[in-house]
This record gives structure tokens, C-alpha cells and sequence, in this order.
């Protein structure tokens, strides 16, 4: 059985359901080889996938999907009646995707019992494919920072600095931004979801880029902060204490921990070394094909994360009166410990 189908059909045996039903967008991506337009029907069913589409799609799907079984359809009836066929007695829903319009219209007049999960949970465990996809989109970001780091200087905004690393990516073969690129130059890198400004690089003041490309659907994502001159002395003890609370949570990422513990670990080290302070966000997060997913690595995620989850690591110190600093690496979880995806980019 394909190793992403495997994955659903475990999740659905964890919540001790016979069943799922998937409409979300992303889910039909990640499940589907060259995708369809905008509108697809899935059932997971005893081993089995049943999708179905329009006309549109229904030839496409045939020819480059053997693992799923197609069906044409014509209108809601059509759908309802297949799946009223299948004994259906306890399914999964994708709740936090699903329509209001949709659930009344696919899955309430089942009339089954119906068990809510976050469709997220779907894709937690990455395929070997997308490892290499989701590596190839870190090597890409990661050129980008090098080269911004050259070619940056006093002067530049921050607008000219986010055109720069956009044409970069897509020169490198890149398809677009993981998320709108965050720029900040001086006070203004304690904006956590800063737009990049007129605001112009002086010299001796902290350059704090957060950024991400997409490479064949997978999305990558880092910070990195540097200098034009040398930082006063007590951005340079942030800049410190910071990078030692990513290291801190690198060396402990690997599969089975709690993502509360992992979150702890970051989180602690700076309150320990920066006069309580506690970071104001998560200190990571699922990435694939989308930019933020399951799993998280927050105050509140109390599940285990999984081996060949990809997550971030982003411990950040945000000061708006002199500035702000975050350092963050995408990595791969495994067993013993984790793979840095991001390590192209020094640090």
C-alpha cells in the first residue's frame, strides 16, 4: 500500500473509526499525482480510496492514480448513496476544513457517527519524496540568505531587500514565497510579523530576515540575522542567548518528545538567561505543504511528536526599543535525534 494512504488508514485505526472523508484542498495535493481543479470527493474506506470528480478530472485521475479507485460525480446523490452503500458506522471528518455548506451537504446526511480530527494530522509523517522536495526548498532559501548577505548594503530598504530574495528563489527554481517575506532593519526587527518598510539599513544595526520558498508544492522556512558593522554590545548578548536557545532545542528535537517539552526546552533557556523573559509565540511548527501545520511545538501541542515530522525551531527575544532577534532552522526529526535542513545557511 502507498506509504501516505498506510498513514490514513493508521490514523483512522488510532481514533477506532472504519472510515475518513476528506475535502480539504491541501489533502487532496498531497494524496493525488498531478492533482485535480477545484473539487474532489474522498472516502477512505477497508483499504480502499474512493475519490470522486467531474468530467474534468475523471480521465486524469483514472490514468495517473492506480491506488485509488475513481468514480464520476454527477451530483450530491450520487456521492451519498455510494457511501450510505459502504456500511459506514464511525467516520473521520476533516472539521477545521470543511464548509458549512459543505458538511450538510456531504457528510451530515450520513447520519453516522462522525468523529472531528484536524486534517492537518494527515500529513505529520513526510514520504521520503517529500523530504526531498521539502530539502531542495531549504537549499533554495538558504542560497537566497548567502546571497543577501553580499549583496545588502547600507542603504537598501526593506521592500528592495524582500524583491531581492523573491527574484533570487525563483531564478533558483523556486514556484513562489513559503509566506510574505518579513524584513526588518534595526527597532523594527521586534515586529514578530513585520512588513518590510521604506525604513532604510544603517550602519552598525541589526538585519533580521524570515523567509521561504516553495519547490514543487513543499515549502521551506528560516531566520537569519547579521550586521553591517558591529551590533552594540547589548544586541550582541541577544543575539547570543538566542542562538543558544535554537541549539538548545536542536539538540533536543528528535521523534517521541512531547511538543511541549521541546518548547520548554527553547523557552526556559531564555527565560534563565534574559531576566524571565518569555517568548511571545511557539517555538515551532509542522511544515510541508503548507508553511505552518501539525505538528507544533508550543506551550500547548501535549502530543509526541513523530519520526519524519519536519518542524522549526524558532526561539526569538523581541525588544522594540533597539530590536529584535530570532534564529530559526526547518529540521527533520528521527529517532535519535533530528536533521538540520537549513544548515546551508550559517549561523
Amino acid at each position: 500500500m502507498d506509504q501516505k494512504i498506510k498513514q490514513v488508514f493508521d490514523l483512522i485505526k488510532r481514533n477506532k473509526a472504519d472510515s475518513l472523508i476528506s475535502v480539504a484542498t491541501v489533502n487532496r495535493k498531497w494524496l493525488i499525482k498531478n492533482n485535480v481543479a477545484d473539487f474532489a470527493l474522498v472516502l477512505y474506506k477497508d483499504n480502499k480510496v474512493h475519490v470522486f470528480v467531474d468530467e474534468r478530472d475523471i480521465a486524469n485521475l483514472r490514468k495517473n492514480n492506480p491506488n485509488i479507485e475513481t468514480h464520476l460525480y454527477k451530483d450530491a446523490s450520487s456521492w451519498l448513496n455510494f457511501c450510505k452503500a459502504q456500511n459506514i458506522k464511525k467516520t473521520l471528518f476533516e472539521s477545521n476544513f470543511i464548509t458549512f455548506d459543505e458538511y450538510n451537504t456531504f457528510v451530515k446526511p450520513l447520519r453516522t457517527k462522525l468523529i472531528p480530527i484536524d486534517a492537518n494530522d494527515l500529513r505529520l509523517v513526510k514520504t521520503t519524496d517529500e523530504i526531498e522536495k521539502m530539502q531542495k526548498a531549504a537549499d533554495i532559501i538558504c542560497a537566497a540568505i548567502e546571497h543577501l548577505r553580499k549583496w545588502a548594503k547600507i542603504g537598501v530598504s526593506e521592500i528592495e531587500v524582500a524583491k531581492e530574495l523573491y527574484h533570487f528563489v525563483m531564478k533558483k527554481g523556486a514556484t513562489g514565497l513559503s509566506f510574505p517575506t518579513i524584513v526588518g532593519f534595526g527597532e523594527n526587527a521586534a515586529d514578530i510579523h513585520g512588513v518590510p518598510s521604506n525604513r532604510k539599513l544603517k550602519k552598525n544595526e541589526i538585519i533580521l530576515v524570515d523567509a521561504g520558498c516553495v519547490y514543487e508544492e513543499y515549502c521551506s522556512d528560516i531566520t537569519r540575522v547579521w550586521s553591517i558593522g558591529k551590533l552594540p554590545t547589548r544586541m550582541q548578548e541577544m543575539y547570543q542567548v538566542v542562538l543558544n536557545a535554537n541549539k538548545e532545542g536542536i539538540k533536543k528535537a528528535k521523534a517521541n518528545i512531547l511538543g511541549t517539552e521541546l518548547d520548554a526546552a527553547c523557552r526556559n533557556y531564555i527565560k534563565k538567561h534574559w531576566d524571565g523573559y518569555d517568548i511571545p509565540h511557539g517555538i515551532g511548527h509542522g511544515a510541508g505543504l503548507l508553511i505552518h501545520e501539525n505538528p507544533r511545538v508550543n506551550k500547548i501541542y501535549n502530543k509526541r511528536l513523530q519520526s519524519n515530522s519536519i518542524i522549526t525551531i524558532e526561539p526569538g527575544i523581541y525588544d522594540s526599543s533597539i530590536g529584535g532577534v530570532r534564529v530559526e532552522d526547518t529540521v527533520l526529526l528521527t529517532e535519535t535525534g533530528c536533521r538540520v535542513l537549513t544548515n546551508k545557511s550559517p549561523k
